[in-house]
């Protein structure tokens, strides 16, 4: 599709001051006629940048500028022999992903070219930006020559679609920069509280995600999948597994985990397991005890997002945890605390978490003393624990590593990332319910204080909530 004069000829200066200044040998997806590049070899004339353009005669313009140059559809074909694997400290994807109709793939096709240590740097628009809004409640959905509704943008996407797109591809991506163009009205946004008030969507992450015009995201590879897949896909035959969910929130259950690749194909087997009208996890875990169909039982929030390939690769981090630690395990979850004395603790784990990456630097896999809930794994053949009714939805990922450590057992935090859809924010201290269940956990597990988890410190005189 023909684009205006000017549209090759712009320098995303955002995502320019992204690029890491340690980044020598650069590829950039849609060049154009190579200014970004050309400003990145002035910056540091010891670069070498190679271009993918896909307008053949503007490619020959960024031949000028550029050390090497490639004219095609980088959806449809592969990079040249001549392209050493793990040859980039960086590829560049400045407002590209957003034109492909199949990106993921174009994700994973480039990361073999990355090296160990590499990032792929991505500029995306927000089609939840408020002026797209905006236009939606007008009855409008106008596509123009240029901006968030370029007539071009066959893959439109929101920020957790950014996040799920690059979890499939095999990256762990991190938003480092929401780019604003113009302030949304005071009066605009104050009419949308009853709306998001229904849907459960705290204000003030309604108020960042419908200003962010574009994001800029890192990603880096996903090592760990890679490793754990070549160590262990000949030694161990993954198979079908549970997936338990206490649903109460249809719209979240859809678009997150009911929408996970391997759940959502479903030409694996795997049991997905909602239940409604639990009134707390314990009940629902019954249920799924009673019902599961396999072996492999994860126990998960609804607004839970499980990149392609995770009911598999949890099966061969269990197996590495087990061999690595030397002890049996009884549950496995992705972000927990481990308690290195009475005094300190370290934060272990990878998600994905509402707008923030969770990667504290520690070794994985690692025993643990508490896991968060978002999803826990467990097998028949090992512990099923029982849950506390009194705990209704919180806390039971920590109680259930106690029950496995009384057991004989370990938890374990894996490398092993997924992304946590929530809305809500800030509610550690403001939330009743929680004070509640944290009083009721405190009395059942007195005789095992200290206790230390994500949210809150208790001592056998307090508990103390983390900001």
């Amino acid at each position: 599709m023909e684009k205006p004069g000017n549209y090759y000829q712009s320098i995303n200066v955002a995502l320019f001051h992204q690029v890491p200044a340690t980044a020598l040998r650069i590829l950039e997806i849609g060049c154009a006629g190579g200014k970004f590049g050309a400003a990145l070899k002035e910056q540091n004339p010891d670069r070498y940048i190679v271009g993918v353009e896909y307008v053949p005669e503007i490619a020959e313009v960024a031949k000028t500028r550029l050390d090497e140059v490639y004219a095609f559809d980088i959806q449809n074909n592969d990079l040249p022999d001549s392209i050493a694997l793990q040859s980039f400290d960086c590829i560049v994807c400045g407002d590209v992903l957003e034109h492909l109709t199949e990106a993921t793939a174009v994700l994973r096709k480039l990361l073999p070219y990355l090296k160990p240590d590499g990032q792929v740097i991505a500029c995306i628009p927000n089609l939840q930006h408020f002026s797209v809004l905006q236009q939606m409640l007008t009855q409008n959905f106008q596509y123009h020559g240029a901006g968030l509704l370029d007539k071009t943008h066959v893959n439109l996407m929101t920020l957790p679609n950014m996040f799920k797109m690059f979890l499939d591809a095999g990256y762990v991506p991190e938003v480092k920069q929401a780019i604003f163009n113009g302030e949304m009205d005071a009066g605009f946004f104050a009419s949308l509280q009853p709306v998001l008030g229904y849907l459960g969507t705290a204000p003030e992450h309604a108020k960042i995600v419908f200003e962010a015009f574009q994001y800029i995201v890192s990603a880096k590879i996903q090592h760990a999948n890679l490793t754990r897949a070549q160590t262990w896909q000949d030694q161990v035959d993954t198979l079908p597994c549970t997936v338990a969910v206490a649903m109460n929130n249809a719209l979240q259950y859809s678009n997150n985990i009911a929408a996970s690749p391997e759940l959502a194909s479903n030409d694996q087997g795997h049991q997905l397991l909602p239940m409604t009208g639990a009134q707390n996890m314990a009940q629902a875990w019954e249920h799924a005890k009673v019902h599961a169909e396999h072996n492999y039982i994860v126990l998960v929030h609804q607004d839970v997002y499980l990149p392609a390939g995770w009911l598999a690769q949890v099966q061969y981090a269990w197996h590495e945890a087990e061999e690595q630690l030397g002890k049996p395990v009884a549950v496995v979850g992705v972000a927990g605390i481990r308690k290195v004395d009475a005094d300190h603790i370290s934060h272990l784990g990878l998600c994905i978490d509402r707008l923030k990456t969770y990667a504290p630097p520690a070794r994985l896999p690692e025993r643990c003393d508490s896991l968060d809930e978002l999803v826990l794994v467990f097998r028949k053949d090992r512990l099923l624990p029982v849950m506390s009714p009194e705990l209704g939805f919180h806390f039971y990922g920590t109680e259930a590593v106690l029950r496995a450590q009384e057991a004989g057992f370990e938890g374990v935090v894996i490398d092993l990332p997924c992304f946590h859809n929530s809305s809500r924010f800030g509610t550690h201290m403001d939330d009743e319910d929680l004070k509640q269940k944290a009083l009721a956990f405190h009395h059942i597990w007195q005789h095992h204080m200290p206790v230390y988890t994500l949210i809150a410190r208790m001592t056998s005189e307090q508990i103390a909530f983390n900001e």
